[in-house]
C-alpha cells in the first residue's frame, strides 16, 4: 500500500464522482494532455477513457513514477521530475489540458 508523503503535500484524489467531473470539465478526445502530479493514477485511469491524442505526466516521487509506469505501460509518457524544474513550452508544441 501506498502512503502520502507528507514532505511532497501528497493526497490522493479517490473519490470517483469527484474524477468524473473533473474530467468532464472538457473535451479531452484526441487533444494533448498535461496531468501535474498524478499520483496512484486514478484521475489519470480517467483522463485516458477519454482517448486524448497523448498524455504526458509528470511525478516527482520516484516510488509513483515507477508504479504508473507498471500500470500503464506504454499509454502515457511519464516524466519523473519536479514540476518547478520543467520548461513546460519544451513539452508540446501545441497547446495541451493541463489537470493538477
Amino acid at each position: 500500500m501506498i502512503k502520502a508523503k507528507k514532505s511532497l503535500g501528497q493526497n490522493f484524489l479517490i473519490d470517483k464522482k469527484i474524477i468524473e467531473k473533473i474530467t468532464s470539465i472538457t473535451n479531452i478526445k484526441n487533444k494533448l494532455v498535461l496531468e501535474i502530479g498524478p499520483g496512484t493514477g486514478n484521475l489519470t485511469s480517467y483522463i485516458l477513457k477519454k482517448n486524448p491524442k497523448k498524455l504526458v505526466v509528470i511525478e516527482k516521487d520516484n516510488e509513483l513514477a515507477s508504479n504508473l509506469e507498471n500500470k500503464f505501460n506504454n499509454q502515457i509518457s511519464i516524466i519523473n521530475e519536479d514540476i518547478l524544474k520543467i520548461n513546460e513550452t519544451t513539452l508540446f508544441t501545441d497547446k495541451a489540458i493541463v489537470f493538477g
